[in-house]
């Protein structure tokens, strides 16, 4: 049976994507148990409190020291924000949120010059239904903004191709360097990789770019001139700082080793469209022109992650192209094999989750049973295409906004929030309480602690918190420096260790998995958060 056809009654598609995407990505933003991980609670969130807290604005600076292994645009923003809102997972998230309005935004407006407005709007629906964008798009991180900003950059490209004035591409380079200033280099690599893919494919002949050389040469003066300078200056304000900073960044990347986990990732943010994307690549594969074009875009802005350490997060950008060849091979793709499997892989994903939060009372699992439903009528016989793009999109925001935080990762008593408020507070090595400083709008610092550094944090009487397997490491510190540790209250979490779903603590093996499962009891999964005072002996 072939798909129905493919159309939207809708006059506005840009304020249309707009307006769907800040209303599926909103909902939940504000919950302190939501999909987080440490690049947001201990640097993203933090960030801009100590800026508020020690007045900087020029450079970002955490736990006392210049903030400068990222640019500083997104923490310029969280600073607005917090200065106008007052510090709290909305406002910060926020940012967020209407950086992925303004990707499905640019998708949309893409796919309106390359074809037509509806084709468009067909791609920020795939894009929306994309998990990718429901895990980053809620969390203050760098990978949507920088996808965006390329994105609209890329767009305005388009119009400078299309229309030849030269303020088109003074926007484009704009756009580039708030990109640069966000996370750097890595800003080129969407709009660059798709400029490579047009001008391959002969979409954009390359002697017409070499007819406009003056011009480019300008702009890219004119880029330069406005990205480089913050680099610049921290680098003259701070040489040492910078070169650690720039020697941490080059070893943590590992550049040139083979990441072959990176194809998984693209699995994990396209779901479940990417199954769609292949076979349709496949359908399509002797096809030529918008269509190569696109597919090679895809590859370009993919490829260079596989030789180099990096997260699912850094492929966001990727699923613009992915949704853009989706929107146009729709029409020509009757299999339904596509669908079906990326609605099983889907349902199985978030019935996981939901089957986790029934078994142990934690709630949360109703929310998507009428998602979950939609979802499988939607997709496994033809539909029309408003339910074929609206019911993934619903069914991703379920999961993140209603059975997510059900499971209570990070979850941080309403007493401990009030010591926050109150007390200076300490973190020994990280990384719990993880939303404490936002929760309480108050930066606290991250320490290494010395024993040099305890009799001042006994002097303004800190209280210092750890996972319970770092105590004894603590009381030694505060042995040698002629202290003591006085226990001054614990309490049990699931805790975020390194990705969303690595929320057993430490150490947790198959034995406690077994053990919680079997008795209907989380607490041998949990983690022991415990703070201590430092007095004299």
């Amino acid at each position: 049976m072939p798909n129905p056809p493919l159309s939207l009654p809708l006059r506005y598609p840009l304020p249309t994507a707009a307006i769907l995407a800040v209303l599926i990505l909103f909902p939940g933003i504000w919950e302190a148990t939501g999909l987080t991980g440490k690049d947001e609670f201990f640097l993203g969130l933090r960030t801009p409190m100590e800026m508020i807290a020690g007045d900087h604005w020029l450079v970002p600076f955490l736990d006392g020291a210049p903030r400068i292994k990222k640019p500083p645009l997104l923490y310029w923003l969280g600073r607005a924000s917090f200065e106008i809102f007052g510090p709290s997972l909305t406002s910060a998230r926020a940012i967020a949120v209407l950086f992925a309005a303004l990707l499905a935004v640019a998708t949309a407006a893409i796919g309106r010059r390359l074809a037509d407005a509806r084709t468009g709007l067909i791609a920020a629906g795939v894009l929306l239904g994309c998990l990718g964008l429901h895990t980053e798009g809620r969390r203050l991180m760098l990978d949507v903004p920088v996808a965006a900003f390329s994105a609209c950059a890329f767009w305005a490209l388009l119009v400078w191709r299309e229309r030849g004035h030269w303020r088109w591409l003074s926007l484009a380079t704009l756009l580039l360097a708030a990109g640069f200033l966000t996370k750097g280099p890595v800003v080129l690599l969407l709009a660059g990789s798709g400029v490579l893919a047009f001008a391959l494919t002969r979409q954009w002949p390359v002697a017409e770019l070499r007819g406009h050389w003056r011009a480019l040469l300008a702009h890219a003066v004119l880029f330069m001139a406005l990205a480089l300078p913050w680099f610049i200056l921290v680098r003259l304000l701070y040489p040492e700082a910078t070169q650690l900073a720039f020697a941490d960044e080059v070893e943590s990347r590992q550049f040139l080793t083979l990441s072959p986990e990176m194809l998984a990732g693209l699995f994990n943010i396209g779901l479940p469209w990417m199954f769609v994307g292949i076979a349709a690549a496949w359908h399509l594969r002797r096809e030529e022109g918008l269509r190569r074009a696109l597919l090679l875009w895809f590859a370009a802005s993919a490829l260079p992650f596989l030789f180099l350490k990096s997260f699912d997060r850094y492929l966001i950008g990727s699923l613009l192209p992915l949704s853009l060849f989706v929107a146009i091979a729709l029409p020509r793709l009757a299999a339904r094999w596509p669908f079906r499997l990326g609605m099983v892989v889907a349902l199985l994903f978030g019935g996981a989750l939901a089957v986790f939060t029934f078994h142990f009372g934690l709630g949360g699992w109703p929310w998507l049973i009428a998602p979950a439903l939609y979802l499988a009528w939607a997709w496994w016989q033809p539909r029309r295409l408003a339910h074929l793009l609206a019911a993934p999109a619903l069914y991703a925001a379920a999961l993140l906004a209603g059975v997510f935080p059900a499971l209570g990762i990070n979850a941080v008593p309403e007493s401990v929030i009030e010591l926050g408020r109150q007390r200076a507070v300490v973190f020994f090595h990280g990384p719990q309480p993880a939303l404490l400083p936002i929760l309480s709008a108050r930066p606290h610092r991250l320490q290494a602690l010395k024993p040099a550094d305890l009799p001042a944090l006994a002097e303004k009487r800190a209280l210092v918190f750890c996972e319970d397997a770092l105590a004894p490491e603590l009381a030694r510190i505060a042995t040698a420096a002629g202290y003591r540790t006085a226990p001054a209250g614990e309490y049990r979490a699931l805790a975020s260790h390194g990705s969303g779903l690595r929320f057993a603590r430490t150490g947790a093996g198959r034995d406690d998995w077994l053990a919680a499962w079997r008795s209907r009891d989380l607490t041998p999964l949990t983690t022991r958060i415990v703070w201590f005072e430092i007095v004299r002996p």
